[in-house]
């Protein structure tokens, strides 16, 4: 229990300087509607959309521009969802993918990750 606590308190901690540091990383997610709202994540969405810059809120102006042009993709089994992360924080072996979308770009170390890779697109 007290690892938890701990671990939670370093993750606030960082969460709290990354927003310091400019914003949230975030996604636009495309789940299918037969996944709960709770469910839809990066690994379980369908699509995913990484927005270049980073963001204050999940209701920016850009987030909502980004949802609007996404919007009229979708068909009706599906459903949008946004994840957001503080700028900064590693994301483990998807960093690679998002590295991906920066300037300098970055190739995937593995087959799942390349996978994972082909399901999203970086919107600029």
């Amino acid at each position: 229990m007290k690892r938890i606590v701990f671990v939670g308190t370093l993750l606030l901690a960082g969460a709290g300087a990354a927003l310091a540091k400019g914003g949230m990383q975030t996604w636009i997610l495309v789940c299918s509607k037969s996944l709960a709202q709770g469910e839809c994540n990066l690994t379980t969405a369908a699509r995913w959309y990484h927005l270049p810059s980073a963001q204050p809120s999940a209701t920016s102006p850009a987030v909502k521009a980004a949802k609007a042009q996404i919007s009229g993709s979708l068909d009706s089994g599906s459903y949008l969802s946004v994840e957001q992360f503080p700028a900064g924080v590693s994301m483990g072996p998807r960093g690679d993918v998002f590295r991906a979308c920066n300037a300098t770009g970055a190739t995937p170390a593995d087959a799942q990750t390349a996978e994972w890779a082909q399901r999203g697109e970086c919107l600029r």
